[in-house]
């Protein structure tokens, strides 16, 4: 059965191989999803995120964890892949298609990040906003710092089974804490910034 490439887009070469496609695609993106919410339920409570904060951070994570995979599927180490084979059943396969993970992950990325830009969006819309805008650029990265800071972390926990005792819970716990307070200072300026340019003009 022979693959497609058309520069960066993958394309399966027959309906069999389609639909493989996306149970792989659901696999990775539904696996990435459930750690990320599984991380953002240990973090301390009373982080000074608004709900919407707390949405893209969470979407930020699961991206980093899914570019974590896929940099793991790409690794030729037998070992690592029949571990990861226990988290996402076609990583491990023997002879991975590296087009196909690529293609999969490519996928995958693409709706991580439209749920991001498309809750970044809703945020600033319901406050009449332009969604794209310095001050929401650094507030948007104030978020994905916020993430690959506790992906770091988190993935040195086994979550479901050592949290309560691992001693990276504080470092997981004082590293959230700073970085919230962070991503709380760029809404601030953001929305300082807002009602300048709102006085400025009228």
């Amino acid at each position: 059965m022979q693959e497609q490439q058309i520069g960066d887009l993958y394309i399966p070469s027959d309906e069999r191989a389609l639909r493989s496609v996306q149970r792989r695609v659901e696999a990775v993106d539904e696996v990435v999803r459930e750690w990320s919410h599984t991380v953002m339920s240990v973090l301390p409570k009373g982080l000074p995120l608004i709900d919407d904060e707390g949405r893209i951070t969470s979407l930020f994570l699961a991206q980093q964890r899914r570019l974590n995979l896929e940099l793991d599927a790409r690794n030729p180490e037998i070992t690592l892949r029949t571990r990861l084979g226990k988290v996402v059943p076609f990583l491990g396969e023997a002879c991975p298609d590296l087009d196909l993970i690529r293609g999969v992950h490519r996928i995958v990325s693409a709706r991580l990040e439209s749920d991001i830009d498309r809750t970044c969006a809703g945020y600033c819309e319901s406050l009449q906003m332009p969604p794209v805008s310095d001050p929401v650029i650094d507030w948007r990265v104030a978020m994905r710092f916020m993430a690959q800071g506790v992906h770091r972390i988190a993935t040195q926990i086994d979550l479901k089974k050592d949290y309560s005792t691992s001693s990276k819970r504080f470092e997981l716990a004082l590293f959230a804490r700073e970085a919230a307070a962070d991503v709380v200072l760029r809404r601030r300026a953001m929305l300082a910034a807002f009602e300048k340019s709102e006085s400025a003009s009228c």
